[in-house]
């Protein structure tokens, strides 16, 4: 019996899986995040070798008894020079066990895909999209720039960061008053319009997280049919659609075939409100939107075992599920 070890490390946790040769999973275990900027690079291997004890453990094996493995990695390719440090840090911990290392974006891609070419948007606290084709067997990658330049666009902190500007603009009467106003003034709990600055510039120091947590309030106004509400959801919805038409462009699909689009993240947890007006600009441009197959954890499964070659079959994803 051959095993696969698949790792799903995001920017808050990582997700160490290990499955058989025919995707049934056998153990899993959750650490902290593995993105070196936050837990640096002895932080990766030690972490690492935590995980795989963990998982091997309990699954009565030895490493060695791993036939390849896949870390999807935050932040990893996004400094180019970057990577070889991360890929040593992995290897000290692989010992012998063969392995890839890929952006968490391609385990999320495959898991949203079922391991298929196509494109996946994450829509979390950040965004991104990527994509993998026939024509182009390694995946491409858009956005995600980083919220300071404006980018992660469509992702919950450009939401939050968008209401927040027109809580600016209604505050000043450039635009009328909506529920925005008094449901973001209670929301932030202030009891002026200035203190909008100390909470979430100085007390919260621009934290991302803390940002992206008031985009669910974006949900709550679309549904009362705030029309500021409506528009911030829609042009998410238009930011997100232009990157996975990007992708279609530079991945060259033929045109044969309609290309599954798929989204993975929180924001997605908007159900139709953010997914019907992406799928009318997806189906206008040769795509069409499916919900997520497997998750991300999944998918960094699948990349492992098609790294040692073995063809993933329905009874792989059925047993996945």
């Amino acid at each position: 019996m051959k095993y696969y070890l698949g790792i799903d490390g995001g920017g808050t946790k990582t997700k160490f899986s290990l499955c058989d040769e025919a995707g049934h999973i056998l153990a899993e275990y959750i650490g902290p995040t593995c993105h070196y900027l936050q837990c640096g690079l002895d932080g990766i291997t030690s972490l690492f070798d935590e995980g795989i004890n963990e998982v091997c453990t309990k699954s009565g094996i030895s490493p060695s008894d791993i036939a390849f493995a896949f870390a999807g990695c935050a932040g990893y390719g996004d400094v180019e020079e970057d990577c070889p440090p991360i890929i040593e840090a992995v290897k000290a911990s692989m010992k012998d066990i063969p392995f890839a290392v890929g952006n968490d974006c391609e385990n999320a891609l495959a898991g949203a895909l079922a391991g298929a070419d196509g494109i996946n948007l994450i829509a979390g606290t950040g965004s991104m999209g990527c994509g993998i084709s026939p024509a182009v067997k390694e995946s491409l990658r858009c956005g995600g720039w980083h919220h300071a330049i404006g980018s992660d666009e469509g992702s919950a902190y450009w939401i939050s960061w968008n209401l927040l500007k027109e809580f600016t603009r209604q505050s000043d009467g450039r635009d009328e008053k909506t529920a925005l106003y008094d449901k973001l003034r209670q929301a932030l709990d202030i009891d002026s319009d200035g203190q909008l600055i100390t909470r979430v510039i100085e007390e919260w120091d621009m934290d991302r997280t803390r940002v992206a947590s008031l985009a669910p309030l974006a949900a709550e106004l679309y549904d009362e049919g705030d029309m500021y509400a409506i528009l911030i959801i829609e042009c998410a919805a238009e930011e997100l659609a232009d990157m996975a038409i990007a992708l279609y462009r530079q991945l060259e699909f033929d045109g044969s075939y309609t290309v599954p689009v798929s989204g993975t993240g929180g924001v997605f947890k908007m159900g139709a409100r953010i997914t019907e007006p992406l799928a009318n600009i997806l189906e206008e441009n040769g795509m069409t939107y499916q919900e997520p197959l497997l998750p991300p954890e999944c998918g960094s499964l699948i990349l492992a075992l098609k790294g040692a070659g073995v063809e993933i079959t329905d009874e792989i994803t059925g047993n996945l599920k």
